[in-house]
C-alpha cells in the first residue's frame, strides 16, 4: 500500500470523521480550554502581529507577565503559524482555523503511527487498525480541547519509528526524525506531554536494543531537540523561575473503575444532553474493537512477547507513573521543584494508549498470519451486511434527537456487539485473504475499516467532553464586546492606563485579550510568585485559587494599587448588589445589558508621579511618558517588574527598582524629561540564535545522511 494513498484516504476519512465540526455543516465546535484558554492567547498573538509588533509581553492579565515565555501560546509551533496565516485579512483569529489545526493532528497521529507499525513489518491492515486505536480511540478524542497536548501526542510514533530505524541500520543518522518530533512536541506548548514523550522514548530505546550506543544516541537526539526548541525553552525557563511553585502531579489515576472506559465506551455518560456535573472523575478512554481484539488475541494465542518487550515496557512504565502506587511516584518527584510542577499523573495515559495501539496491531497481525480454512462466500456478504446494519444503528443513536447510548454497565452490550462483529468479520477476512479472493477481500476490509470508524465516531464525537453547540467566530463578530453596550466598551478601551476587575462569574480574565483590555486577575499557571504571594495574598488572604481570584470592591486600597477603574459584573455576580448601591461606584450605562460596568470613582492610573505626566505611547512592550517636576522624584509604573524590563530617561538607560513588591519605579531628576519603559525577553534573542544554528545543522545532517523522510 503506497504511503501517498494511505495519507490521502486517511485525510479524507478524518475530515468525514469530524464532519460536524467543520464546514459546510459545523453544528458543534471544540469547547473548554481550546475556546476559553488557548484561543485568547493565540488571538492575542494574531492581533499583536497584525498591529506590527511581536508579542513578548502579556499586559492583559496579572498586571503583566511574559507572553513569549508562556509555552502554551505555541507561538513557535509551525501548526500555529498555519492558523495565524489562515486568518490573514480578518479582524480576529479564526477559531475554526485553530480547530482545523487540532483535527489535522489527529490525522497526523494516524499517519505517523501507521508508518511506524508498517515499518515493523506488520501487515498493512494490522498497521491501519493499530493506527486507528492510537488516533481515534478515547484518549486523543478526550484531549481535543488541549491544543498542545493533542499536537504533541501526534509526534510520539515518529520518534519511536526513528529509533527502530537507527537500530536496524546501526546508525545514529535516522534519529534526526526523533530530534524533530521531540522539538515539535515541546513547541506544541504542553510541557507535561513533552515529559511523557521523553519517558516513552527513553523506555523504548532502553528495551529495544541491548546496545548502550542506541540509548546514548537517543539521549543525544533529545538533547539536540532542546537546542532546536531553544527559542521557546529559554523564555519558558525564565517564566518558570518566577512562578508560584505548585505541585501538579496529583494523587494518581489509581482507581480500577477509572480504567473501565478502556473497554466500555459509555460507562461514563458524556452525551451532550447529560448534565455537566455527571461522572466526576470519569474519562472517555475507549480502545475500540480493534484494540480489545488485538490485546485479547495476544493473551489467548500465547504469542511470544519477546519482540514486544519495548512497547510493553512503555505501557507498564506509563501505567506506574499514572497510577502512583502507594504514593511512591509523588514522593520521588518531590525531591525536584521542577519535576513536581511539570510531571502530571493523568497525562501518562497517552503512553498507555500508545502501547495498547502497538500491541493491538501486533495481535491482529499475528491473527491474520495464521492458517485459515476456506469459508462460504455468503459469509462475506453476511459480514458486510451485519457491519453495515450495526453501523447504521450506531449512527441513528448518535444523531441529534437519537435515543442516546446506554450508560454504566449496560454500555458493555455495545462494546460486546462491536467486538463480536469485528471478531467474526476479521475471521472471515482472514480466510478470504488466504484464498486470495481479491474483490471480496477489498470490499470486506473496507467495510470493516468503516465499521470501526463509525464505532469510534459514534462514541467519541459530539460528546460533552469535546463538543458544544456554539459558534465562537459568530459570537465574537456579534459586537465589540458581546453582551455589553458599545459605548461602554469603547469608554474602557480609550483608557489603557486603567485596568478592569471582573466580578462576572462567566467572564474569564483571558477573554479581555480579545478586546485590548487589561486586568489584575487571570487564569494562567505561570502567575508570578511576587505578584500573588506579596501583593494579592496579603490584601485578600482568602483566595479559592491562585490562578483565578475575585477582587473585593470594598478593598479600595488594593484597587488603587492595581490601577483598577472599571468593574464588570452581572446580575448574578457575588458583589453586584454592593456595587449597585456603593456611592464610590457609578454605572457607565443603564443596567439593562447582560454585562454591567461600574466605574470606580477614586481610581489611580497605572503610572504614578508627583507632578505633571503625559502618556505618549502605550503598547504591551513599550510605555512612553513626558514628565515635568521642579524637584524630581520617583516615577512608578504599576506593571510587574520581571527580567527583561528596561527604562530610559531621555534615551539614557537607568536602573529600575522594585516598588510595592512587584512593580517598577525609577528616579527622575528635576525638569522636563522623556521616559520610556520597554520589555525585551532576555532569552528570546539568544534562544532564536541557538535554534537557527541548530536548524541549519539539522538541515546539513539530513542532506548529508541520504535518509529518505518517507519510503514509498
Amino acid at each position: 500500500m503506497r504511503v501517498r494513498t494511505v495519507a490521502a484516504f486517511s485525510f479524507v476519512l478524518t475530515a468525514l470523521f469530524f464532519f460536524e465540526y467543520i464546514p459546510p455543516l459545523r453544528w458543534v465546535e471544540i469547547p473548554y480550554d481550546l475556546a476559553e484558554f488557548h484561543y485568547s492567547l493565540d488571538d492575542y498573538a494574531f492581533l499583536s502581529l497584525k498591529s506590527g509588533h511581536f508579542p513578548e509581553w502579556d499586559a492583559t492579565i496579572y498586571c503583566g507577565m511574559t507572553f513569549v515565555g508562556n509555552p502554551q501560546t505555541a507561538l513557535f509551533y509551525p501548526g500555529m503559524w498555519l492558523a495565524l496565516l489562515a486568518s490573514a485579512g480578518r479582524g480576529q483569529l479564526s477559531y475554526l482555523g485553530l480547530e482545523i489545526v487540532v483535527l489535522a493532528h489527529v490525522w497526523l497521529a494516524f499517519l505517523f503511527c501507521f508508518l511506524w507499525l508498517r515499518d515493523k513489518k506488520l501487515l498493512d491492515l494490522a498497521a491501519l487498525f493499530g493506527a486507528a486505536v492510537f488516533a481515534f480511540s478515547g484518549y486523543p478524542l478526550l484531549q481535543l480541547q488541549h491544543f498542545g497536548l493533542i499536537c504533541g501526542y501526534a509526534w510520539f510514533p515518529l520518534g519511536l519509528w526513528s529509533i527502530d530505524q537507527s537500530i536496524a541500520t546501526r546508525n545514529w543518522r535516522p534519529l534526526w526524525k526523533l530530534a524533530c518530533a521531540s522539538a515539535l512536541c515541546f513547541l506544541a506548548g504542553y510541557p507535561p506531554t513533552f515529559v511523557v514523550f521523553c519517558v516513552c522514548i527513553l523506555t523504548y530505546a532502553a528495551f529495544a536494543s541491548r546496545r548502550w550506543t542506541i540509548i546514548l544516541w537517543t539521549l543525544g537526539a533529545l538533547a539536540f531537540s532542546l537546542l532546536l526548541a531553544m527559542i521557546q525553552l529559554l523564555p519558558a525557563l525564565e517564566a518558570l523561575g518566577q512562578k508560584v511553585n505548585t505541585p501538579q502531579y496529583g494523587s494518581g489515576y489509581r482507581h480500577a473503575i477509572q480504567y473501565i472506559s478502556y473497554l466500555m465506551p459509555n460507562y461514563f455518560d458524556f452525551s451532550l444532553t447529560t448534565p455537566a456535573s455527571t461522572n466526576p472523575g470519569g474519562e472517555y478512554l475507549y480502545l475500540g474493537a480493534p484494540g480489545i481484539f488485538g490485546l485479547l488475541w495476544l493473551i489467548f494465542a500465547r504469542q511470544s512477547l519477546r519482540n514486544l518487550s519495548p512497547i510493553l515496557a512503555v505501557g507498564l512504565i506509563c501505567f506506574l507513573l499514572a497510577s502512583n502506587p502507594f504514593g511512591l511516584v509523588y514522593m520521588a518527584l518531590t525531591v525536584s521543584g521542577l519535576l513536581i510542577q511539570i510531571v502530571r499523573a493523568y497525562y501518562f495515559l497517552a503512553g498507555i494508549t500508545l502501547a495498547a495501539a502497538a500491541l493491538a496491531a501486533a495481535g491482529i497481525d499475528h491473527f491474520l498470519r495464521q492458517e485459515a480454512k476456506p469459508v462460504a462466500r455468503w459469509l462475506v456478504a453476511l459480514s458486510i451486511a451485519c457491519l453495515a446494519a450495526w453501523s447504521a444503528l450506531q449512527i441513528w443513536i448518535w444523531l441529534p434527537g437519537g435515543p442516546d447510548f446506554a450508560a454504566g454497565w449496560a454500555s458493555a452490550a455495545d462494546a460486546l456487539i462491536a467486538l463480536g462483529l469485528f471478531s467474526a468479520s476479521i475471521f472471515v477476512l482472514r480466510a478470504v485473504l488466504r484464498a486470495n479472493q481479491g474483490r471480496a477481500r477489498s470490499v470486506l476490509a473496507a467495510a470493516l475499516i468503516l465499521a470501526v470508524g463509525v464505532d469510534y465516531k459514534a462514541h467519541g464525537t459530539s460528546k460533552r467532553i469535546n463538543a458544544a453547540a456554539v459558534n465562537t467566530d459568530k459570537f465574537m463578530a456579534a459586537a465589540h464586546f458581546p453582551g455589553m453596550q458599545d459605548t461602554t466598551f469603547l469608554e474602557m478601551q480609550r483608557h489603557p492606563e486603567y485596568r478592569v476587575a471582573l466580578d462576572a462569574l462567566d467572564l474569564r480574565a483571558a477573554d479581555l485579550r480579545h478586546h485590548s483590555l487589561t486586568t489584575p486577575q487571570g487564569d494562567d499557571p505561570l502567575i508570578p510568585a511576587q505578584y500573588f504571594l506579596d501583593v494579592i495574598m496579603p490584601a485578600q488572604p482568602q483566595q479559592p485559587s491562585q490562578w483565578r481570584f475575585l477582587l473585593d470592591p470594598a478593598n479600595q486600597s488594593l484597587l488603587r494599587a492595581l490601577a483598577v477603574r472599571y468593574v464588570i459584573a452581572t446580575e448574578q455576580s457575588p458583589f453586584y448588589a454592593r456595587l449597585k448601591n456603593d456611592p464610590d461606584y457609578r454605572p457607565l450605562a443603564p443596567l439593562d445589558e447582560y454585562f454591567r460596568v461600574f466605574e470606580y470613582l477614586h481610581a489611580l492610573p497605572s503610572y504614578r508621579w508627583d507632578g505633571q505626566a503625559e502618556l505618549n505611547h502605550w503598547r504591551p512592550e513599550r510605555r512612553d511618558f513626558t514628565v515635568h517636576a521642579a524637584a524630581g522624584g520617583t516615577f512608578m509604573l504599576v506593571e510587574q517588574l520581571l527580567p527583561g524590563w528596561h527604562a530610559a530617561i531621555d534615551g539614557v538607560e537607568v536602573t529600575i527598582t522594585r516598588w510595592n513588591h512587584a512593580f517598577q519605579s525609577i528616579q527622575v531628576p528635576a525638569g522636563n524629561h522623556n521616559l520610556s519603559f520597554t520589555y525585551r525577553s532576555p532569552g528570546l534573542r539568544l534562544g532564536a540564535i541557538i535554534s537557527a544554528l541548530s536548524l541549519l545543522a539539522l538541515a546539513f545532517l539530513i542532506r548529508g545522511s541520504g535518509t529518505r523522510v518517507m519510503s514509498q
